[in-house]
């Protein structure tokens, strides 16, 4: 599946027009469009592909859904992201969502790379371990924030949103945004450490 963002000549507010008026093609363009930033997103917060395709999935039903109600008063990129954090913590507090992540392995993202520090030519066997062990540490510390921690952490440092659109995402006050996202980056760096949560 390919999940880069497609460019497209027509404008958004214009798809979403031809989307209103029943053009399949115009929503099957608004998905290609913003399916890799939203793919991540719902990964970055639920870390099992499996959930994530699903989510991903429900996001695009409810936004074909709700696409007349879609009032354009801030980007469609923004409103989807909302629906995907929305539905994906959701998909977390689920009873059988629950109890299944208690008893499946955690699955370590793939998306970090560590390179090798400079002067130094290539990697060796030993960095490549570090790296491994490393980014691992940092799936299982993701995975023990709360979701709402996470949710904050992947729109900003993943997303590299801003404040504001993550304010408007989530539906939640600026300040509550900043504290969210403080305490997420405290809790990360003691879990790193060896602290834990």
């Amino acid at each position: 599946m390919d999940l880069r963002p497609v460019e497209w000549t027509e404008s958004e507010e214009e798809l979403v027009r031809r989307a209103r008026e029943g053009d399949g093609t115009a929503f099957d363009r608004i998905v290609q469009n913003h399916l890799s930033t939203i793919w991540r997103v719902v990964w970055r917060i639920l870390r099992h592909r499996e959930d994530t395709e699903d989510v991903v999935q429900e996001v695009f039903i409810a936004a074909y859904q709700a696409l007349g109600a879609f009032r354009g008063e801030c980007r469609l990129g923004t409103w989807l992201h909302r629906i995907a954090v929305t539905r994906s913590l959701n998909h977390l507090k689920s009873r059988g969502e629950k109890i299944r992540r208690s008893s499946r392995p955690l699955e370590v993202a793939t998306e970090l790379t560590l390179e090798a520090p400079e002067g130094i030519e290539g990697r060796t066997p030993l960095m490549d371990l570090e790296a491994k062990e490393l980014t691992a540490k940092l799936a299982r510390c993701l995975e023990s924030l709360p979701a709402l921690w996470r949710s904050a952490l992947t729109l900003r440092d993943g997303e590299e949103m801003s404040y504001e659109e993550m304010s408007d995402i989530l539906g939640i006050a600026l300040g509550t945004v900043r504290s969210r996202l403080a305490r997420a980056r405290l809790a990360l760096r003691d879990c790193i450490r060896g602290a834990g949560i």
